[in-house]
């Protein structure tokens, strides 16, 4: 539990398959929770939504297009009142055992 509400760290997941996503951030949390940290569930951010048009064949056909669209889900977890090298373990154990199609951006504070 949240003592003195000093934050030590963010970790922002994002991926295209939000299967993928919900699960190791689910991963991340267990870890923070085996490590002592404590830390918030993670937190649904807003999507990213990419548009982009191509045309289905050149010259003639022009009118003739296609529409592709990505999403990226993302995901964040906060850390709090924890010491700099148990977040240190907590970032190498996540990037040690990461999951392909999953990126993690890693922020920590030191006091």
């Amino acid at each position: 539990p949240q003592t003195h509400g000093i934050p030590a760290a963010t970790i922002a997941f994002y991926s295209y398959t939000p299967a993928l996503l919900e699960l190791f951030t689910h991963f991340a949390s267990h870890a923070a929770c085996s490590l002592g940290i404590p830390s918030c569930h993670p937190v649904p951010l807003p999507k990213k939504r990419t548009l982009w048009t191509v045309p289905r064949s050149p010259f003639v056909n022009k009118k003739s297009q296609e529409n592709f669209e990505r999403v990226t889900h993302r995901r964040l977890i906060k850390a709090w009142d924890s010491d700099p090298q148990v977040i240190d373990r907590w970032f190498m154990y996540l990037k040690r055992h990461a999951l392909a199609g999953v990126g993690m951006r890693m922020v920590k504070w030191e006091r």
